[in-house]
């Protein structure tokens, strides 16, 4: 789908926004920004470029292990052999992270009036009423969410099963993290001994995420089981108690970790993709038409509405010359016309009525 870079002067409510560009450009960029966030604290910049060679002598001609070697090349010989292979994580992302800009925000900069505080707060009331509305048709979240995943009704086992191999980069990821944690916890020297002080921390902490993923499974398959006998308060409650047996888990596995806040923030977000992961495999596995299902893909539609408009209500709020600057950019030609642009799209024109015709006068006979 297109960014809407065509010449228009109706300004688009950030539903409308949502609903034509989520699954072409919005949850793309949002995947390759948080990727990039994650090169920027897990990559690597720099490197030892010399061979342990050089200390040949201290480790008595025995080739070391190579964390061992590195930790060493770093402390010594930095100037020489790691200096000159730093790289600048800007240089090497810059376009990367235009793209996911554009993929995001490139609507709201070509729709009239897109970052005026007026219009995103209406936009704003229209989207939220747009989130809660129950009914089949494009006026409501759901309905939207059924007609676009309305294809997999239709689909073939093969082309679920290149869906599933592809949903699969979400594991992946939530896994690399794990790893990454569990080397950083259990490593607590620079020489890489174990720590002695709890050997089976690890252990609890990845049984605690299997139990985390066996109480959304099991949760997902009883609210389907029992939601046509439920009243609306019984739903209501049964969801409340979804939510605080999550909240008590997840902070439950959270304790057990060292309590800083690098490492709440990673267990927090293995969590999620590893929810969001399952999310994605129940909806090819089971369809949509499923309660648990409807629930947790209206929060992260949520949540990446807020990632989306949330820059652009900070911009309107504090920067509101950029309003003026976008009318300038998008309309140059008109106010070079000497035209009053802000008449071209206000609600309130009124256009003048056609004047009476004149009588005409009867000719002399």
């Amino acid at each position: 789908r297109a960014t809407g870079r065509g010449f228009t002067i109706k300004h688009e409510k950030f539903a409308e926004l949502f609903r034509f560009y989520a699954f072409s450009h919005f949850y793309r960029g949002v995947e390759l920004s948080f990727l990039l966030l994650l090169f920027y604290a897990y990559g690597t910049f720099s490197w030892c470029n010399c061979s342990w060679m050089l200390e040949a002598d201290f480790y008595n001609n025995v080739e070391p292990l190579p964390y061992e070697w590195k930790t060493r090349c770093y402390a010594n010989f930095y100037q020489s052999c790691v200096l000159p292979t730093n790289q600048n994580y800007g240089i090497m992302s810059y376009s990367l992270w235009l793209i996911a800009a554009t993929w995001m925000w490139a609507p709201f900069f070509f729709n009239p009036s897109g970052l005026d505080w007026d219009k995103c707060i209406d936009d704003y009331s229209d989207w939220q009423q747009w989130l809660t509305t129950k009914n089949d048709s494009s006026e409501s979240w759901l309905g939207w969410w059924a007609n676009e995943l309305e294809y997999l009704e239709h689909s073939t086992p093969f082309s679920r099963l290149v869906q599933f191999v592809r949903k699969t980069r979400f594991l992946l990821v939530a896994v690399g993290l794990y790893l990454q944690m569990m080397f950083r916890l259990a490593y607590t020297e620079q020489n890489m001994t174990v720590a002695d002080d709890f050997a089976l921390k690890p252990y609890i902490i990845l049984g605690a995420l299997v139990v985390l993923l066996l109480i959304l499974a099991c949760a997902g398959y009883a609210s389907g089981r029992v939601a046509k006998k439920m009243t609306f308060k019984q739903k209501r409650l049964r969801k409340l108690k979804f939510h605080l047996t999550f909240a008590g888990l997840a902070g439950l596995i959270a304790a057990l970790l060292y309590f800083n806040l690098r490492t709440i923030v990673e267990i927090a977000l293995i969590v999620l993709l590893v929810a969001y992961w399952v999310l994605q495999i129940a909806i090819v596995r089971l369809g949509f038409r499923h309660a648990m299902i409807e629930t947790i893909a209206a929060l992260f539609d949520r949540s990446v509405g807020w990632i989306i408009f949330g820059p652009v209500l900070f911009i309107a709020m504090f920067m509101p010359f950029l309003s003026a600057f976008q009318q300038r950019v998008m309309f140059n030609q008109a106010f070079t016309s000497g035209l009053e642009v802000s008449k071209l799209f206000s609600n309130d024109a009124v256009t003048k009525p056609d004047p009476a015709p004149k009588k005409k006068k009867k000719r002399d006979e």
